[in-house]
């Protein structure tokens, strides 16, 4: 299996967090028509996807969430993926599309798959060009599914693949919205997406309707920000379709509304030329997309996303390492920032400080961030500012009964302090053929990814890493390099990926208790391809509010909170401003996983009684009442983005999360911008309308007991009268 085919779709191992963190197995089937019909079935959950050969076309029969089988003449006959090909490299060459030419060669169960899942591959030729492709599908037992492709190409001729599209066809039939009851609907589709990434505004999400004719959605920047994820809903249906590609590079989605309301989609990555040349008897597996149908609410349609995602995308690691609170010491801004060359900021003695600090307010891991060496691509310590190394500080942090994560940005030869000429660095003056455009490294060489990769392992042995953190900064990249083979030009980024993803497979197998957090740039690289390799993950470098609470109210929809650490700098306005303390805490402690950027106080001696109380009490909290459920919980959007805003839609922002059982959950409530009223009114979804709770207001520790019903029937008046105060509503049943 190579390293695309597994983006996505990594295995989750035995281990840790697994059996915590999954819903209850749902139904899983895969039924298989005898010849001549030629027809796959796939059902997880209530979800059922079929597909079949008609005539010599690979297409999608039908979609339904709700278990049932559909009448033959409920089906249609749209295209399943879309190819496109050359086999001559002349600029004037034409475009061959695969889609008609496909015979059955046959429907196997794929061997060594976890056994809560099924992993089923049916086997097409064609014979011009002479191509065999393999579609491979995945079921989970949650409503979304996925699929990848595996192309082999069977001639003598080389062929550049250069459209590809793993999964497309239809979603939904005729069902033309504005003719059906409830009157009044002006449009069938509403789509919601991720639309600022050319201002860096990472999960910026929107809701657009969708009108007849194509939509194209799109990222050109290279690794830039948004991920492509969408949401559609079906106006007259309640129903959602939900989809990701887990791709870190430039891709496209495509909706094409008929007049009669049938929509059709599109997804895969896309490039300026080639995206891949395969030679005679190559094969190569595509990026893959996990796609669900879900009848209900917004809330279903995330939750089963999230359920999804936790059950066979997102690495398992320890349960005595998760969702730990971190403490960062950087040295580009707070209080160890400083001009690079000068001593007085990050040096040996204020980072033992910075460890006593750490650990006097209860962090759990302390990382080394970003300003640590001299010269950017040879990864030693500066010796001006840590004369012994960095052995003294890993050994102290483990001596105060910490954990120790460091910060390297390993794929480039210079990081963001770009005032050090990259010539001086080591690798730099001896492999100048290994530095690409942008200082990135050529992972696409085997022996730059090998250097990469044992320069990994080396920092991972010297300083005993228990968390390496990844950074990522050369953005945007655009169409990034290209190289010549065969006589096309290819674009390089598949074979780019191909080698990181496997680099960081072999990593984490290799160190099994290594936390592996990536930040690039803040939110660059939030999709599943880097997803499925990385147990945690920055979600931006807006460390401003409201953006940051905006950014994550987006970004919450595709994934599930536990994975994101959040860069906020002490003063809720950002990292030079004041603000609410307990607001920023309550951010903190209570959306994610705890990440103390560095601006708690310069040392412990000058840490506040105030703030030692304040950091005391929301530890106490994350640790007793919210960890031992994020990594499961149920969540629910309120504002801004909820199933009618978007991330602009509202003055607040209020989020909440419960238990499976729902026998405990809570709520995060600021005032985020202008609004008509300063009281909030706060109906949870998420409480047991059976059951008796417990509400408790952090601000006041006021509590209240009633029956669920009357909870989520009266709800609860939050009132904040200033900018950027805040609410934590905490339930428990009785």
């Amino acid at each position: 299996m190579s390293m695309l085919m597994r983006a996505g779709i990594v295995a989750v191992a035995a281990m840790g967090l697994v059996d915590s963190r999954l819903a209850a197995q749902g139904f899983i089937d895969v039924n298989v028509k005898p010849a001549p019909d030629h027809e796959v079935r796939y059902t997880s959950g209530t979800t059922i996807y079929v597909e079949g050969l008609v005539e010599d076309r690979w297409v999608g029969r039908y979609w339904t969430p709700s278990g049932r089988i559909n009448l033959p003449y409920q089906r249609w006959a749209e295209d399943a993926f879309e190819l496109q090909v050359r086999d001559d490299p002349a600029p004037d060459a034409p475009l061959i599309p695969l889609s008609k030419g496909w015979r059955w060669v046959s429907a196997t169960e794929a061997q060594g798959t976890n056994p809560s899942r099924r992993h089923f591959v049916v086997e097409l030729s064609r014979e011009a060009p002479p191509v065999t492709v393999r579609v491979h599908t995945m079921l989970d037992g949650t409503p979304v599914l996925t699929r990848w492709l595996e192309i082999t190409n069977n001639g003598r001729k080389p062929l550049a693949l250069m459209t590809v599209s793993p999964w497309a066809g239809r979603l939904w039939a005729q069902t033309n919205a504005r003719l059906l009851p409830p009157h009044g609907i002006e449009h069938d589709y509403t789509l919601g997406y991720f639309t600022r990434q050319d201002q860096g505004f990472e999960g910026w999400l929107e809701w657009k309707p969708l009108p007849a004719g194509d939509t194209v959605i799109q990222s050109l920047l290279g690794q830039a920000f948004d991920a492509p994820f969408f949401i559609v809903r079906n106006e007259a249906r309640g129903e959602y379709f939900v989809g990701h590609l887990a791709w870190s590079a430039n891709w496209h989605m495509t909706f094409r509304c008929e007049q009669d309301g049938a929509l059709h989609f599109g997804i895969g990555p896309s490039a300026g030329c080639a995206q891949r040349i395969l030679g005679q008897d190559e094969t190569v597996q595509t990026p893959a997309v996990h796609l669900g149908h879900i009848e209900g609410d917004l809330d279903s349609a995330v939750q089963a996303v999230h359920d999804h995602l936790r059950r066979s995308v997102l690495p398992a690691y320890p349960r005595e390492r998760a969702c730990l609170v971190q403490y960062s010491a950087t040295g580009d801004q707070g209080y160890l920032a400083n001009e690079f060359g000068d001593t007085a900021g990050m040096n040996e003695s204020n980072i033992l400080a910075n460890i006593d600090l750490a650990a006097a307010i209860g962090a759990d891991v302390f990382i080394v961030d970003a300003g640590w060496w001299d010269n950017p691509g040879d990864w030693v310590p500066s010796p001006a500012r840590f004369p012994h190394g960095l052995e003294p500080i890993v050994d102290y942090a483990h001596k105060k009964g910490l954990l120790f994560g460091l910060y390297v940005e390993i794929e480039r030869v210079n990081a963001w302090n770009v005032g050090n000429d990259i010539g001086t660095s080591k690798v730099a003056r001896e492999h100048p053929d290994w530095v690409g455009p942008r200082a990135i490294l050529d992972l696409t060489k085997p022996e730059v990814a090998a250097y990469v990769e044992s320069e990994l392992a080396r920092l991972i042995d010297q300083y005993k890493l228990d968390l390496y953190r990844l950074d990522y900064n050369p953005l945007p990249t655009s169409e990034g390099p290209s190289a010549t083979r065969h006589g096309f030009t290819e674009d390089n980024y598949w074979r780019y990926y191909e080698a990181f993803y496997g680099l960081f497979e072999r990593i984490r197998a290799k160190y099994p208790n290594l936390i592996l957090q990536q930040c690039a740039a803040g939110g660059a690289r939030n999709d599943l391809g880097t997803m499925g390799r990385f147990h945690e993950h920055y979600l931006t470098d807006g460390l401003t509010m409201p953006k940051v609470l905006q950014n994550y109210s987006g970004q919450s929809l595709a994934l599930p909170p536990e994975v994101f650490v959040i860069g906020l700098a002490e003063g809720a306005h950002g990292v030079n401003g004041s603000g609410h303390m307990d607001t920023y805490l309550r951010n903190v402690f209570t959306l994610s996983t705890p990440w103390l950027l560095l601006g708690v106080a310069p040392s412990l001696g000058e840490l506040s009684p105030r703030q030692r109380e304040r950091y005391a009490h929301y530890v106490n909290l994350y640790k007793t009442f919210i960890r031992p459920i994020l990594p499961v919980c149920r969540m629910y959007h309120h504002a801004p983005v909820s199933a009618t805003g978007g991330v602009t839609s509202s003055g607040w922002f209020a989020m909440e999360y419960t238990a499976p059982d729902r026998g405990k959950g809570w709520a995060t409530i600021v005032r985020i911008g202008t609004s008509d009223t300063d009281t909030y009114l706060f109906k949870p979804r998420g409480l047991d309308r059976g059951k008796t709770y417990r509400a408790t207001f952090d601000s006041t520790g006021e509590t209240a007991i009633r029956d669920g019903m009357e909870w989520v029937r009266d709800g609860l008046p939050v009132r904040l009268e200033a900018m950027m105060s805040s609410e934590l509503l905490l339930f428990e049943a009785q």
